[in-house]
């Protein structure tokens, strides 16, 4: 799993809101398909308009989640 730092703006109701989040991938982010793939996650969760300014991936993995024992 990867893990990006996506920073993005949107519709707020006072006007622009800008907001960057961590973001869990399977693959690496590589063409503007995967973008617009974010965009339209992002919109789906009530960012109204949510435009991606940019992207950076996390120099370390996610760690692994460990089961119980």
């Amino acid at each position: 799993m990867h893990r990006y730092m996506i920073s993005f703006t949107y519709t707020a109701p006072q006007g622009i809101g800008f907001m960057s989040v961590e973001w869990p991938c399977k693959r690496h982010i590589r063409s503007m398909a995967d973008i617009i793939k974010i965009t339209n996650d992002l919109r789906s969760n009530g960012y109204i308009e949510a435009v991606v300014l940019s992207f950076s991936l996390f120099a370390d993995p996610a760690p692994a989640s460990k089961a119980a024992s």
